[in-house]
């Protein structure tokens, strides 16, 4: 299975992706399981990025472009391949027979020849893949509607990214990569009378649609999705057999790290949409919940003298284009000094 707990992928080279048997059948033979597993652990470890990018270059020329290459070219590759992962576990080697060793080797040189030619192919395949795809990402404070193939749109708060290829067909699904938070309007679309649904991937949810609107945050592995119209269908990523449950207008999920079960309970969707109209909507909102927020979109730290002032609750609508004027009220109503260091600002009460 992919994701055997024992398999520390986050460690892996190259060359271990390429001999791993779920990473070749995620590149090669993708199915929901395996597409549900990598993806979430691309977005768990970002910093693989590049290595999984990589790996995956070798391996998708063989699909991409298999014309290149005879059926028998393709064949002898995924036999050495083959050959080289079952035998980087069990190397029977007779260091008294001469003959033996330089066999042993020279089957670790073919395997090698033959990644190098994957590398080589590859090249041409890389280059014009990476052009189908997009990374868009907003700075601390910035917020922008990006409008994606299918005439979707979504609506980045500050500090997020969303990833997406632009070659969507009949053959390449709707999916795209949050973290962050997005606001989605998604278009209906109809492949021979058949709905096609629109997927957006989080590490803590996989949330599909046909067409509605609808809000994704998802920040240190949990995710909150709060459904403003329409209808959407929420899944556990890895998990062997999918559970999906179903959201209704006016709800809102939430997927945290570590809990099986996924909250859903009903909400005011304007407060977590406030920010789509530049707008800070709190609701008996403990401070502390104010300064994540400033922390996630703003880049800011707030310090608070003590636990009990962060936990005091503060309910009020401002602008959220000018991050000094929430300071200044929440100053005012909680008779509070503020001193700011950089992004760093401390809250203390007045004596």
């Amino acid at each position: 299975m992919p994701n055997e707990p024992s398999t520390d992928y986050s460690q892996y080279t190259i060359r271990d992706f390429v001999l791993d048997e779920s990473f070749r059948r995620w590149v090669l033979q993708p199915d929901e399981e395996t597409m549900s597993f990598w993806h979430t652990f691309m977005l768990r470890h970002p910093e693989r990025q590049l290595v999984v990018d990589d790996a995956a270059s070798l391996l998708l020329h063989l699909r991409a472009n298999y014309d290149d290459l005879t059926d028998a070219s393709y064949e002898r590759i995924r036999v050495i391949l083959d050959q080289a992962h079952a035998e980087q576990f069990t190397p029977v080697v007779d260091l008294n027979s001469r003959s033996s060793v330089w066999t042993w080797l020279g089957k670790w040189k073919v395997a090698a020849a033959a990644i190098g030619l994957l590398g080589t192919l590859a090249t041409g395949w890389y280059i014009r893949e990476s052009r189908h795809q997009h990374k868009e990402h907003t700075a601390f404070g910035e917020t922008r509607t990006l409008t994606l193939p299918d005439g979707s749109t979504v609506q980045l708060n500050g500090n997020s990214t969303l990833t997406y290829q632009d070659d969507w067909d009949e053959t390449h699904p709707r999916e795209v990569w949050l973290d962050g938070e997005g606001f989605f309007t998604v278009a209906k679309k109809a492949v021979s009378g058949q709905r096609v649904k629109f997927t957006t991937h989080t590490p803590g949810l996989d949330v599909q649609v046909l067409g509605t609107q609808f809000n994704v945050h998802s920040r240190r592995g949990q995710t909150d999705v709060t459904l403003v119209e329409g209808k959407v269908e929420l899944i556990r990523p890895g998990e062997t057999k999918a559970r999906i449950l179903e959201m209704k207008p006016g709800q809102i999920a939430t997927a945290k790290p570590g809990i099986e079960q996924v909250a859903v309970q009903e909400t005011t969707p304007e407060i977590q949409t406030a920010w789509t109209q530049k707008q800070f909507i709190f609701d008996k909102t403990p401070l502390r919940e104010v300064g994540q927020q400033l922390s996630d979109s703003y880049g800011l730290t707030l310090v608070f003298d003590n636990e009990a002032l962060a936990a005091r609750q503060f309910t009020g609508n401002l602008s959220s284009q000018d991050v000094e004027t929430l300071l200044t009220t929440l100053a005012a109503t909680f008779d509070l000094t503020i001193e700011r260091d950089s992004n760093i600002i401390y809250l203390r009460k007045n004596k």
